[in-house]
């Protein structure tokens, strides 16, 4: 066949049309929000005034070691048995009782309208990821990625699935929950709420990425060894999806190059044109230690405070890691937070009897960017300018070290130039800040020049 000649694509064996519909649909980020249908207000008025308003998923019991401590089993509120009376109905109860799943008091969730709300609320789970395009083309491509393991996911209590996701290839992205309240943790037990999930879906879950998380990676620091933090939040995310493979923890999405995109760039986000809109599909790329240099040196009139939570502000966990190669320091806090999670994990399971079955896996853990194509595009621009700029202030710093080591004849202003060199010296000193831009501009930009 001549390389100018090409089948007609229905013509081409069914195996290779297969792959190329795979190849053609590459792993997507699916950003899962929650939709609630009803007023909290009307909902707590209702279980209020309405007797037997309350109804409990089974489900609820795969969340039971966040709530059991939180929720009582009973309440102090006299019932009828007390006083003589009997029903030949049995009480309500929604699943099994045992110590690891207790009781939960219908009376007291009554009395307590914002537990209740996270219990039984009616929530639809959907997202706005580009719908693979492929599933909507014709039948035979349809057919071929629902085999390769695309199906609808992500129910809730009270809905079913209506997210096309490929638990194979996917990731899960979750948001964190709301700043100004912290009820879902009741269920989730952690800063993004989770707890709206189906078990079902849950424990197929092989890969997730939890936005703002990379805060874990800067307390599980080996200098931070004696703190015993018990990483609480991301032990209950680990426990709750226990099939775990990768965990992406996100530093930086599109809202925040929004931040330090420059105002006069002519770069500016579109917007979703329809469902199918493959600009619009995220993907990550790991934090370099080069990002540190945007909050570092960052252009004229740059009025961000963007960070890089990881490494704490202005990058000062690089103080006890001069000597590493380049980006070797994550590869030393990723590792130390899953050697973490794994000891968290034993001691918790210690604490039960063998036969209770609770275990979960520790994946692969890495900090990363999660954006656009038009976010990675504005973050390449800034980590050029910001080694640029580090460059031109290393040159400077070098033509002064050559002129020191060839002194000229003494003049007027050199008496002025050794005293402004000694101050900035006491500076490094006293301000951690000024001390960590010196060494970035002496040593820690090396292996990101070629020089």
């Amino acid at each position: 066949m001549s390389v100018a000649e090409f089948h007609f694509f229905s013509l081409l064996p069914i195996e290779l049309r297969q792959e190329i519909y795979s190849l053609a649909t590459p792993p997507r980020f699916v950003h899962v929000l929650r939709f609630t249908k009803q007023d909290y207000d009307e909902f707590a008025e209702r279980i209020r005034t309405t007797p037997n308003a309350i109804r409990l998923d089974e489900s609820l019991t795969h969340f039971s070691f966040n709530w059991r401590s939180q929720i009582p089993s009973q309440t102090k509120q006299s019932t009828l048995e007390r006083y003589g009376f009997s029903s030949a109905k049995s009480p309500y109860q929604p699943w099994d009782v045992t110590k690891l799943a207790p009781r939960i008091s219908l009376d007291w969730l009554s009395e307590n309208p914002g537990y209740a709300w996270e219990l039984c609320r009616e929530v639809e789970l959907f997202s706005t990821a580009p719908i693979p395009a492929l599933l909507h083309t014709c039948r035979e491509s349809r057919d071929a990625l629902i085999k390769r393991g695309y199906q609808l996911a992500f129910r809730s209590r009270s809905h079913g699935p209506q997210t096309w996701f490929n638990f194979d290839t996917d990731v899960l992205f979750i948001s964190r929950g709301d700043d100004w309240g912290t009820s879902h943790r009741v269920l989730s037990g952690c800063a993004w709420d989770i707890g709206q999930f189906h078990p079902i879906d849950m424990q197929k879950v092989k890969r997730i990425a939890l936005e703002e998380s990379t805060g874990s990676l800067y307390l599980a620091h080996p200098s931070f060894s004696e703190a015993n933090y018990t990483l609480a939040d991301l032990s209950s995310v680990l426990r709750l999806f226990r099939h775990l493979e990768e965990l992406f923890l996100v530093e930086w999405s599109d809202p925040y190059m929004d931040e330090i995109r420059p105002l006069k760039t002519t770069i500016a986000r579109g917007t979703k044109r329809h469902n199918y809109d493959t600009e619009f599909i995220w993907s990550y790329q790991p934090v370099s230690e080069v990002d540190a240099l945007l909050q570092m040196f960052p252009p004229e009139d740059y009025m961000s405070t963007l960070a890089v939570t990881c490494i704490g502000p202005y990058g000062e966990l690089f103080k006890n890691h001069k000597q590493l190669q380049r980006d070797e320091f994550f590869d030393i806090i990723q590792t130390s937070l899953r050697k973490k999670l794994i000891e968290n994990r034993n001691r918790v399971v210690s604490r039960y009897k063998p036969d209770a079955e609770i275990w979960w896996e520790i994946p692969k853990v890495t900090a990363v960017h999660v954006m656009s194509n038009w976010g990675h595009e504005i973050l390449g621009r800034e980590r050029e300018g910001a080694l640029s700029r580090i460059f031109k202030i290393r040159k400077k710093w070098k033509a002064d070290q050559k002129r020191q080591s060839n002194p000229l004849p003494q003049r007027e202003g050199d008496d002025y130039e050794a005293d402004e060199e000694a101050y900035n010296l006491v500076l490094e000193e006293e301000d951690p800040y000024e001390a960590q831009r010196t060494w970035r501009i002496r040593e820690g930009i090396v292996p990101f020049l070629d020089e």
